[in-house]
Protein backbone atom coordinates (compact mmCIF):
# COMPACT_ATOMS: atom_id res chain seq x y z
CA UNK A 1 0.00 0.00 0.00
CA UNK A 2 3.22 2.73 1.05
CA UNK A 3 4.58 1.61 -2.50
CA UNK A 4 1.07 2.55 -4.33
CA UNK A 5 1.44 5.72 -2.59
CA UNK A 6 4.68 6.75 -3.27
CA UNK A 7 3.94 5.59 -6.73
CA UNK A 8 1.31 8.07 -7.41
CA UNK A 9 3.03 10.85 -5.48
CA UNK A 10 6.01 10.11 -8.25
CA UNK A 11 3.80 10.35 -10.90
CA UNK A 12 2.07 13.49 -9.56
CA UNK A 13 6.07 14.81 -9.30
CA UNK A 14 6.44 13.96 -12.87
CA UNK A 15 2.83 15.63 -14.09
CA UNK A 16 3.31 18.79 -12.45
CA UNK A 17 5.50 20.55 -15.16
CA UNK A 18 3.25 19.08 -17.51
CA UNK A 19 1.14 21.75 -16.90
CA UNK A 20 3.28 24.75 -17.05
CA UNK A 21 4.33 24.11 -20.61
CA UNK A 22 3.39 26.86 -22.84
CA UNK A 23 1.15 25.23 -25.54
CA UNK A 24 2.16 25.98 -29.37
CA UNK A 25 -0.30 26.68 -31.89
CA UNK A 26 -0.73 24.07 -34.84
CA UNK A 27 1.80 24.41 -37.09
CA UNK A 28 4.02 22.02 -38.88
CA UNK A 29 7.93 23.67 -39.48
CA UNK A 30 8.68 20.83 -41.96
CA UNK A 31 5.46 20.82 -44.48
CA UNK A 32 6.44 25.00 -44.68
CA UNK A 33 10.06 24.09 -45.54
CA UNK A 34 8.83 21.54 -48.13
CA UNK A 35 6.48 23.69 -49.81
CA UNK A 36 9.06 26.24 -50.19
CA UNK A 37 11.79 23.75 -51.19
CA UNK A 38 9.22 22.46 -53.65
CA UNK A 39 8.63 26.54 -55.15
CA UNK A 40 12.62 26.38 -55.34
CA UNK A 41 12.77 23.49 -57.51
CA UNK A 42 9.32 23.33 -59.62
CA UNK A 43 7.75 25.24 -62.20
CA UNK A 44 4.73 23.48 -60.93
CA UNK A 45 5.00 24.02 -57.55
CA UNK A 46 5.47 27.46 -57.39
CA UNK A 47 2.07 27.73 -59.21
CA UNK A 48 0.28 25.52 -57.60
CA UNK A 49 1.37 27.01 -53.86
CA UNK A 50 1.37 30.68 -54.70
CA UNK A 51 -2.28 30.51 -56.14
CA UNK A 52 -3.17 28.26 -53.20
CA UNK A 53 -1.90 30.09 -50.01
CA UNK A 54 -1.45 33.38 -48.62
CA UNK A 55 1.93 34.50 -46.64
CA UNK A 56 -0.44 34.66 -43.27
CA UNK A 57 -0.94 30.60 -43.60
CA UNK A 58 2.95 30.25 -43.27
CA UNK A 59 3.24 29.92 -38.85
CA UNK A 60 6.87 31.38 -39.19
CA UNK A 61 7.82 34.91 -39.71
CA UNK A 62 10.75 33.68 -41.87
CA UNK A 63 8.74 31.47 -44.03
CA UNK A 64 5.92 34.67 -44.84
CA UNK A 65 8.78 36.48 -45.96
CA UNK A 66 10.30 33.66 -48.40
CA UNK A 67 6.77 33.05 -49.84
CA UNK A 68 5.80 36.26 -50.14
CA UNK A 69 9.06 36.86 -52.70
CA UNK A 70 8.50 33.72 -54.14
CA UNK A 71 4.55 34.62 -54.74
CA UNK A 72 5.47 38.21 -55.87
CA UNK A 73 7.87 36.39 -58.86
CA UNK A 74 4.94 34.13 -59.78
CA UNK A 75 2.61 37.12 -60.36
CA UNK A 76 5.40 39.14 -62.37
CA UNK A 77 6.08 36.15 -64.45
CA UNK A 78 9.90 36.04 -62.94
CA UNK A 79 12.22 32.81 -62.67
CA UNK A 80 12.83 32.19 -59.01
CA UNK A 81 15.47 29.95 -57.36
CA UNK A 82 17.85 30.10 -54.13
CA UNK A 83 19.96 33.42 -55.45
CA UNK A 84 17.27 35.08 -56.69
CA UNK A 85 15.53 34.79 -53.59
CA UNK A 86 18.66 35.74 -51.75
CA UNK A 87 19.07 39.01 -53.83
CA UNK A 88 15.76 40.06 -53.43
CA UNK A 89 15.48 39.83 -49.81
CA UNK A 90 18.59 41.48 -49.45
CA UNK A 91 17.37 44.14 -51.76
CA UNK A 92 14.49 44.75 -49.27
CA UNK A 93 16.85 44.04 -46.11
CA UNK A 94 14.90 40.98 -45.12
CA UNK A 95 17.83 38.52 -45.55
CA UNK A 96 18.75 38.53 -41.33
CA UNK A 97 14.86 38.28 -40.76
CA UNK A 98 15.08 34.86 -42.95
CA UNK A 99 18.78 33.68 -41.20
CA UNK A 100 20.76 34.46 -44.71
CA UNK A 101 21.79 32.52 -47.45
CA UNK A 102 22.30 29.53 -45.27
CA UNK A 103 18.85 29.16 -44.05
CA UNK A 104 17.48 29.44 -47.96
CA UNK A 105 19.77 26.98 -49.17
CA UNK A 106 18.63 24.58 -46.39
CA UNK A 107 15.22 24.88 -47.23
CA UNK A 108 16.22 24.75 -50.80
CA UNK A 109 17.24 20.78 -49.68
CA UNK A 110 13.53 19.93 -48.82
CA UNK A 111 12.51 19.98 -52.25
CA UNK A 112 10.06 16.77 -52.39
CA UNK A 113 8.41 15.51 -55.38
CA UNK A 114 6.24 17.89 -57.24
CA UNK A 115 3.11 15.82 -57.20
CA UNK A 116 2.75 15.95 -53.65
CA UNK A 117 2.72 19.68 -53.70
CA UNK A 118 -0.94 19.62 -53.27
CA UNK A 119 -0.98 17.31 -49.96
CA UNK A 120 1.56 19.63 -48.27
CA UNK A 121 -0.07 22.77 -49.50
CA UNK A 122 -3.18 21.28 -47.87
CA UNK A 123 -1.09 20.82 -44.41
CA UNK A 124 -0.06 24.07 -44.22
CA UNK A 125 -3.14 25.56 -44.99
CA UNK A 126 -5.03 23.40 -42.33
CA UNK A 127 -2.55 24.71 -39.48
CA UNK A 128 -3.31 28.10 -40.36
CA UNK A 129 -7.26 27.18 -40.30
CA UNK A 130 -6.85 25.92 -36.71
CA UNK A 131 -4.57 29.02 -35.84
CA UNK A 132 -7.31 30.94 -36.78
CA UNK A 133 -10.68 28.76 -35.36
CA UNK A 134 -8.20 29.34 -32.13
CA UNK A 135 -8.10 33.12 -32.09
CA UNK A 136 -11.47 33.48 -32.74
CA UNK A 137 -12.69 30.95 -30.30
CA UNK A 138 -10.49 32.94 -28.00
CA UNK A 139 -11.53 36.44 -28.86
CA UNK A 140 -15.38 35.23 -28.51
CA UNK A 141 -14.46 33.78 -25.10
CA UNK A 142 -13.41 37.45 -23.83
CA UNK A 143 -16.14 39.00 -25.13
CA UNK A 144 -18.31 36.51 -23.45
CA UNK A 145 -16.26 37.20 -19.94
CA UNK A 146 -17.92 40.31 -20.00
CA UNK A 147 -21.25 39.27 -20.38
CA UNK A 148 -22.52 41.94 -23.53
CA UNK A 149 -26.21 42.77 -22.74
CA UNK A 150 -27.61 41.26 -26.41
CA UNK A 151 -26.78 37.78 -26.35
CA UNK A 152 -28.59 36.75 -29.37
CA UNK A 153 -26.66 39.74 -31.34
CA UNK A 154 -23.29 38.76 -30.26
CA UNK A 155 -24.43 34.64 -31.14
CA UNK A 156 -25.11 35.89 -34.31
CA UNK A 157 -21.70 37.61 -34.24
CA UNK A 158 -19.96 34.53 -33.30
CA UNK A 159 -21.27 32.39 -36.36
CA UNK A 160 -20.53 35.00 -38.93
CA UNK A 161 -16.90 34.30 -37.73
CA UNK A 162 -17.12 31.64 -37.78
CA UNK A 163 -19.22 30.39 -40.89
CA UNK A 164 -16.52 32.95 -42.36
CA UNK A 165 -13.76 30.63 -41.15
CA UNK A 166 -15.76 27.56 -42.73
CA UNK A 167 -15.91 28.71 -46.32
CA UNK A 168 -12.06 29.69 -46.02
CA UNK A 169 -12.55 33.29 -47.11
CA UNK A 170 -8.99 35.84 -47.25
CA UNK A 171 -8.86 37.62 -44.29
CA UNK A 172 -7.52 40.65 -46.25
CA UNK A 173 -9.80 43.74 -46.15
CA UNK A 174 -8.40 44.52 -49.77
CA UNK A 175 -7.38 43.24 -53.13
CA UNK A 176 -4.98 45.05 -55.67
CA UNK A 177 -6.94 45.07 -58.73
CA UNK A 178 -3.77 43.26 -60.72
CA UNK A 179 -5.00 40.55 -58.38
CA UNK A 180 -8.48 40.27 -59.57
CA UNK A 181 -7.38 40.93 -62.99
CA UNK A 182 -5.18 38.73 -63.34
CA UNK A 183 -7.20 35.71 -61.92
CA UNK A 184 -5.43 35.68 -58.49
CA UNK A 185 -8.17 36.76 -56.30
CA UNK A 186 -10.72 36.19 -58.96
CA UNK A 187 -13.85 34.65 -57.88
CA UNK A 188 -14.25 32.12 -61.51
CA UNK A 189 -9.71 31.88 -60.71
CA UNK A 190 -9.77 33.08 -64.53
CA UNK A 191 -8.05 35.81 -65.77
CA UNK A 192 -10.79 38.75 -66.78
CA UNK A 193 -9.46 38.48 -70.50
CA UNK A 194 -9.43 34.83 -70.65
CA UNK A 195 -13.35 35.25 -69.15
CA UNK A 196 -13.70 37.51 -71.90
CA UNK A 197 -12.54 36.05 -74.41
CA UNK A 198 -14.97 32.51 -72.82
CA UNK A 199 -17.63 34.59 -73.09
CA UNK A 200 -17.33 35.89 -76.33
CA UNK A 201 -16.80 32.36 -78.51
CA UNK A 202 -19.88 31.32 -75.90
CA UNK A 203 -21.75 34.34 -77.62
CA UNK A 204 -20.76 33.45 -81.07
CA UNK A 205 -21.65 30.11 -80.62
CA UNK A 206 -24.58 30.44 -79.43
CA UNK A 207 -25.61 33.50 -81.65
CA UNK A 208 -28.27 36.05 -81.09
CA UNK A 209 -30.68 33.05 -79.75
CA UNK A 210 -27.74 33.20 -76.88
CA UNK A 211 -28.76 34.19 -73.70
CA UNK A 212 -28.36 38.05 -72.71
CA UNK A 213 -27.82 38.33 -69.47
CA UNK A 214 -25.58 36.22 -66.72
CA UNK A 215 -27.41 35.75 -63.00
CA UNK A 216 -29.59 33.19 -62.67
CA UNK A 217 -32.89 33.08 -64.39
CA UNK A 218 -36.10 33.62 -63.04
CA UNK A 219 -37.36 32.70 -66.75
CA UNK A 220 -39.20 35.77 -66.74
CA UNK A 221 -37.37 36.77 -70.20
CA UNK A 222 -38.32 40.40 -69.73
CA UNK A 223 -36.94 40.30 -66.44
CA UNK A 224 -33.94 38.89 -66.83
CA UNK A 225 -32.91 41.14 -69.79
CA UNK A 226 -34.08 44.21 -67.92
CA UNK A 227 -31.95 43.35 -64.42
CA UNK A 228 -29.42 40.35 -65.68
CA UNK A 229 -30.89 37.88 -63.77
CA UNK A 230 -30.66 36.95 -60.19
CA UNK A 231 -26.98 38.13 -59.61
CA UNK A 232 -24.92 36.85 -56.52
CA UNK A 233 -24.63 38.94 -53.42
CA UNK A 234 -27.27 41.53 -54.70
CA UNK A 235 -30.50 42.09 -52.15
CA UNK A 236 -33.31 42.46 -54.44
CA UNK A 237 -36.58 43.74 -52.67
CA UNK A 238 -40.10 43.19 -54.21
CA UNK A 239 -42.47 45.39 -52.48
CA UNK A 240 -46.51 46.21 -53.28
CA UNK A 241 -49.65 47.00 -51.23
CA UNK A 242 -51.63 43.98 -50.09
CA UNK A 243 -53.52 41.22 -52.05
CA UNK A 244 -51.30 42.50 -55.12
CA UNK A 245 -49.65 38.77 -55.69
CA UNK A 246 -46.35 39.96 -54.97
CA UNK A 247 -46.04 36.13 -52.52
CA UNK A 248 -47.22 34.79 -55.79
CA UNK A 249 -44.77 36.42 -58.29
CA UNK A 250 -42.10 35.16 -55.34
CA UNK A 251 -42.95 31.90 -55.34
CA UNK A 252 -43.16 31.67 -59.35
CA UNK A 253 -39.38 32.85 -59.48
CA UNK A 254 -38.15 30.47 -56.77
CA UNK A 255 -40.34 27.27 -58.28
CA UNK A 256 -38.55 28.39 -61.56
CA UNK A 257 -34.97 28.62 -60.12
CA UNK A 258 -35.66 25.09 -58.52
CA UNK A 259 -37.68 23.34 -60.73
CA UNK A 260 -36.78 24.12 -64.36
CA UNK A 261 -33.04 25.90 -63.84
CA UNK A 262 -32.63 22.69 -60.91
CA UNK A 263 -30.75 24.92 -58.16
CA UNK A 264 -31.94 24.46 -54.05
CA UNK A 265 -33.88 27.43 -53.32
CA UNK A 266 -34.64 28.15 -49.42
CA UNK A 267 -37.70 30.28 -48.72
CA UNK A 268 -38.39 31.79 -44.99
CA UNK A 269 -41.89 32.45 -44.96
CA UNK A 270 -43.51 34.51 -41.39
CA UNK A 271 -46.90 34.92 -42.88
CA UNK A 272 -48.32 31.63 -44.09
CA UNK A 273 -47.32 28.24 -43.18
CA UNK A 274 -45.70 25.44 -45.21
CA UNK A 275 -48.68 24.18 -46.25
CA UNK A 276 -50.15 27.24 -47.39
CA UNK A 277 -47.47 28.19 -49.81
CA UNK A 278 -46.88 24.39 -50.83
CA UNK A 279 -50.43 24.38 -52.30
CA UNK A 280 -49.79 27.33 -53.78
CA UNK A 281 -46.50 25.85 -55.70
CA UNK A 282 -49.18 23.06 -56.53
CA UNK A 283 -51.73 25.17 -57.70
CA UNK A 284 -49.31 27.26 -60.00
CA UNK A 285 -47.22 24.28 -60.71
CA UNK A 286 -49.97 22.34 -62.39
CA UNK A 287 -52.15 25.01 -63.31
CA UNK A 288 -55.05 23.57 -61.52
CA UNK A 289 -57.64 26.09 -59.60
CA UNK A 290 -56.69 26.29 -55.88
CA UNK A 291 -60.55 25.73 -55.05
CA UNK A 292 -60.53 22.34 -56.55
CA UNK A 293 -57.66 21.44 -55.17
CA UNK A 294 -59.27 21.96 -51.84
CA UNK A 295 -62.03 20.68 -52.45
CA UNK A 296 -61.23 17.68 -54.57
CA UNK A 297 -63.28 18.84 -56.92
CA UNK A 298 -61.01 17.17 -59.48
CA UNK A 299 -61.97 15.58 -63.56
CA UNK A 300 -59.82 12.80 -64.54
CA UNK A 301 -57.21 15.38 -66.33
CA UNK A 302 -56.98 17.89 -63.25
CA UNK A 303 -55.97 14.97 -61.11
CA UNK A 304 -53.41 13.64 -63.63
CA UNK A 305 -51.71 17.10 -64.14
CA UNK A 306 -51.87 17.47 -59.81
CA UNK A 307 -49.45 14.20 -59.64
CA UNK A 308 -47.53 14.90 -62.14
CA UNK A 309 -46.32 18.09 -60.78
CA UNK A 310 -46.13 16.13 -57.27
CA UNK A 311 -43.71 13.41 -58.75
CA UNK A 312 -41.77 16.09 -60.56
CA UNK A 313 -41.73 18.98 -57.58
CA UNK A 314 -40.38 16.15 -55.39
CA UNK A 315 -36.82 15.61 -57.83
CA UNK A 316 -36.06 19.18 -56.52
CA UNK A 317 -34.33 20.74 -53.56
CA UNK A 318 -36.74 23.97 -51.95
CA UNK A 319 -36.44 24.32 -48.17
CA UNK A 320 -39.56 26.46 -46.50
CA UNK A 321 -38.49 27.82 -43.23
CA UNK A 322 -41.89 28.80 -41.75
CA UNK A 323 -41.18 30.19 -37.98
CA UNK A 324 -42.94 32.61 -37.34
CA UNK A 325 -41.56 35.91 -35.29
CA UNK A 326 -37.88 35.60 -36.16
CA UNK A 327 -35.51 38.02 -35.06
CA UNK A 328 -32.94 39.29 -37.91
CA UNK A 329 -30.20 37.37 -36.19
CA UNK A 330 -32.38 34.04 -36.29
CA UNK A 331 -32.71 33.75 -39.59
CA UNK A 332 -29.10 34.89 -40.57
CA UNK A 333 -28.21 32.07 -38.55
CA UNK A 334 -30.64 29.47 -40.55
CA UNK A 335 -29.96 30.88 -43.62
CA UNK A 336 -26.05 30.02 -42.94
CA UNK A 337 -26.76 26.42 -41.91
CA UNK A 338 -29.14 25.90 -45.53
CA UNK A 339 -26.09 27.56 -47.43
CA UNK A 340 -24.22 24.72 -46.00
CA UNK A 341 -26.48 21.82 -45.85
CA UNK A 342 -28.37 22.23 -49.26
CA UNK A 343 -25.89 24.86 -51.08
CA UNK A 344 -28.76 27.14 -52.03
CA UNK A 345 -28.89 29.47 -54.88
CA UNK A 346 -31.54 31.75 -53.71
CA UNK A 347 -32.82 33.12 -51.16
CA UNK A 348 -36.76 34.11 -50.33
CA UNK A 349 -37.97 36.51 -47.10
CA UNK A 350 -41.77 37.16 -47.21
CA UNK A 351 -41.87 39.49 -45.36
CA UNK A 352 -39.27 42.47 -44.40
CA UNK A 353 -42.06 43.81 -41.66
CA UNK A 354 -42.60 40.67 -39.79
CA UNK A 355 -39.09 40.65 -38.77
CA UNK A 356 -37.41 41.82 -35.74
CA UNK A 357 -34.51 44.01 -35.14
CA UNK A 358 -30.98 41.85 -33.38
CA UNK A 359 -32.02 43.80 -30.21
CA UNK A 360 -34.84 43.14 -27.77
CA UNK A 361 -35.49 46.46 -26.51
CA UNK A 362 -37.07 48.19 -29.94
CA UNK A 363 -40.30 50.37 -29.27
CA UNK A 364 -42.75 52.01 -31.88
CA UNK A 365 -40.59 55.10 -31.60
CA UNK A 366 -37.61 53.14 -33.42
CA UNK A 367 -38.98 51.02 -35.43
CA UNK A 368 -37.75 53.30 -38.48
CA UNK A 369 -34.48 52.26 -36.81
CA UNK A 370 -35.06 48.92 -36.40
CA UNK A 371 -35.86 48.32 -40.01
CA UNK A 372 -32.79 50.25 -41.11
CA UNK A 373 -30.53 47.61 -39.32
CA UNK A 374 -32.82 44.68 -40.48
CA UNK A 375 -32.07 45.74 -44.14
CA UNK A 376 -28.31 46.24 -43.43
CA UNK A 377 -28.04 42.82 -42.27
CA UNK A 378 -29.91 41.74 -45.10
CA UNK A 379 -27.53 42.77 -47.40
CA UNK A 380 -24.79 41.60 -45.26
CA UNK A 381 -26.32 37.99 -45.39
CA UNK A 382 -25.96 38.40 -49.10
CA UNK A 383 -22.58 38.99 -49.42
CA UNK A 384 -21.84 36.77 -46.99
CA UNK A 385 -23.60 33.89 -48.57
CA UNK A 386 -22.77 35.01 -52.37
CA UNK A 387 -25.99 34.13 -53.28
CA UNK A 388 -29.44 36.54 -54.65
CA UNK A 389 -32.03 37.37 -51.57
CA UNK A 390 -35.04 38.34 -52.54
CA UNK A 391 -37.03 39.98 -49.81
CA UNK A 392 -40.74 41.07 -50.02
CA UNK A 393 -41.86 44.45 -48.10
CA UNK A 394 -44.78 46.46 -47.74
CA UNK A 395 -45.90 49.77 -49.20
CA UNK A 396 -47.28 52.89 -47.17
CA UNK A 397 -50.94 53.84 -47.69
CA UNK A 398 -49.69 56.96 -49.65
CA UNK A 399 -50.34 54.64 -52.29
CA UNK A 400 -53.66 54.40 -52.11
CA UNK A 401 -54.34 58.46 -51.89
CA UNK A 402 -52.12 59.19 -55.26
CA UNK A 403 -53.94 59.52 -58.36
CA UNK A 404 -53.20 56.20 -60.67
CA UNK A 405 -52.16 54.71 -57.38
CA UNK A 406 -48.80 54.03 -58.88
CA UNK A 407 -45.86 53.06 -56.60
CA UNK A 408 -42.92 55.15 -55.98
CA UNK A 409 -39.44 54.36 -54.00
CA UNK A 410 -41.11 57.11 -51.47
CA UNK A 411 -43.48 54.25 -50.88
CA UNK A 412 -41.25 52.20 -49.11
CA UNK A 413 -42.90 51.26 -45.16
CA UNK A 414 -40.98 52.32 -42.20
CA UNK A 415 -37.38 53.20 -43.76
CA UNK A 416 -35.52 55.16 -46.43
CA UNK A 417 -32.58 52.93 -46.08
CA UNK A 418 -34.16 49.63 -47.60
CA UNK A 419 -33.93 51.57 -51.14
CA UNK A 420 -30.53 52.69 -50.20
CA UNK A 421 -29.35 48.88 -49.03
CA UNK A 422 -31.10 47.13 -52.08
CA UNK A 423 -29.63 46.46 -54.93
CA UNK A 424 -32.51 46.29 -57.35
CA UNK A 425 -36.12 47.45 -56.15
CA UNK A 426 -39.21 46.19 -57.75
CA UNK A 427 -42.94 47.00 -57.29
CA UNK A 428 -45.77 44.74 -58.13
CA UNK A 429 -49.22 46.97 -59.46
CA UNK A 430 -52.07 45.39 -60.76
CA UNK A 431 -54.60 48.20 -62.53
CA UNK A 432 -57.68 45.84 -62.06
CA UNK A 433 -57.06 46.04 -58.08
CA UNK A 434 -58.89 49.49 -58.58
CA UNK A 435 -61.03 49.25 -61.18
CA UNK A 436 -61.96 45.27 -62.04
CA UNK A 437 -62.25 46.43 -66.04
CA UNK A 438 -58.58 48.09 -66.21
CA UNK A 439 -56.86 45.46 -67.74
CA UNK A 440 -57.83 42.60 -65.94
CA UNK A 441 -55.63 39.52 -65.66
CA UNK A 442 -52.10 41.88 -66.53
CA UNK A 443 -49.79 42.86 -64.30
CA UNK A 444 -46.81 45.41 -64.22
CA UNK A 445 -43.42 44.98 -62.54
CA UNK A 446 -41.71 48.10 -61.64
CA UNK A 447 -38.00 48.38 -61.83
CA UNK A 448 -37.52 51.48 -60.11
CA UNK A 449 -33.90 50.88 -58.76
CA UNK A 450 -31.53 49.28 -60.51
CA UNK A 451 -27.70 49.13 -59.19
CA UNK A 452 -26.35 47.45 -62.17
CA UNK A 453 -28.62 48.45 -64.66
CA UNK A 454 -31.80 50.10 -66.84
CA UNK A 455 -34.86 50.70 -64.76
CA UNK A 456 -38.39 50.30 -66.43
CA UNK A 457 -41.52 49.01 -67.06
CA UNK A 458 -42.31 44.84 -67.37
CA UNK A 459 -45.38 43.53 -68.65
CA UNK A 460 -46.95 40.01 -67.23
CA UNK A 461 -49.91 38.28 -67.36
CA UNK A 462 -51.73 37.11 -63.83
CA UNK A 463 -54.09 34.03 -63.40
CA UNK A 464 -55.24 34.57 -59.58
CA UNK A 465 -57.32 31.24 -59.44
CA UNK A 466 -53.96 29.74 -59.61
CA UNK A 467 -51.12 32.24 -58.20
CA UNK A 468 -49.50 32.02 -61.40
CA UNK A 469 -47.49 35.13 -63.42
CA UNK A 470 -46.39 34.14 -67.05
CA UNK A 471 -44.83 36.07 -69.56
CA UNK A 472 -46.89 38.46 -71.62
CA UNK A 473 -45.89 37.25 -74.83
CA UNK A 474 -44.63 34.41 -75.81
CA UNK A 475 -41.22 33.42 -76.21
CA UNK A 476 -41.16 32.55 -80.16
CA UNK A 477 -40.48 29.22 -80.76
CA UNK A 478 -37.59 27.73 -83.70
CA UNK A 479 -39.80 26.63 -86.66
CA UNK A 480 -39.67 22.86 -86.53
CA UNK A 481 -37.36 20.35 -89.28
CA UNK A 482 -40.21 19.51 -91.64
CA UNK A 483 -41.42 23.82 -91.59
CA UNK A 484 -37.86 24.66 -92.08
CA UNK A 485 -37.28 21.78 -95.25
CA UNK A 486 -40.92 22.97 -96.85
CA UNK A 487 -39.74 26.76 -96.71
CA UNK A 488 -36.86 25.78 -98.31
CA UNK A 489 -38.72 23.55 -101.05
CA UNK A 490 -40.84 26.21 -101.76
CA UNK A 491 -38.33 29.05 -101.77
CA UNK A 492 -37.32 27.12 -105.58
CA UNK A 493 -41.15 28.67 -106.85
CA UNK A 494 -40.63 32.32 -105.41
CA UNK A 495 -39.60 34.53 -108.01
CA UNK A 496 -36.89 36.77 -107.44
Amino acid sequence: MELTIKEKNTDKKQKEPSKTKPRVPPQSKEAEKLVLGMMFSSVNALNVAADSLVPEDFYFKEHQLVFHVLQEAYRNDRPADVHLVNEELKRKDQLKEVGGIVALTEIAHYAGTSAYIEEYVNVVKDKALLRRMISTASEMEKKAQLEPQDVLSFLDECQAKLYTISQEKSAKDSFMIRDILSGVRATTKLPFLKELQDRQEEYLTKGPNAAHFTGLPTHFFDVDKMINGLCPSQLLILAARPSMGKTALALNIAQNVAFRSKEAVGIFSLEMNAEELLHRLICSESEVESEKIKTGSLAGGDYQKVVAAVNEMQKHTMIIDDQPGLKISDLRSRARRMKEMFNIKLLVIDYLQLLSGPKANYNSDNRQNEISEISRMLKNLARELNIPVICLSQLSRKVEERQGHRPMLSDLRESGSIEQDADIVMFLFRREYYNPQDKPGTAELIVAKNRHGKVGDIQLVYKKSLALFQNFVALPQEPSLSQQLNTNAFQAFTPK
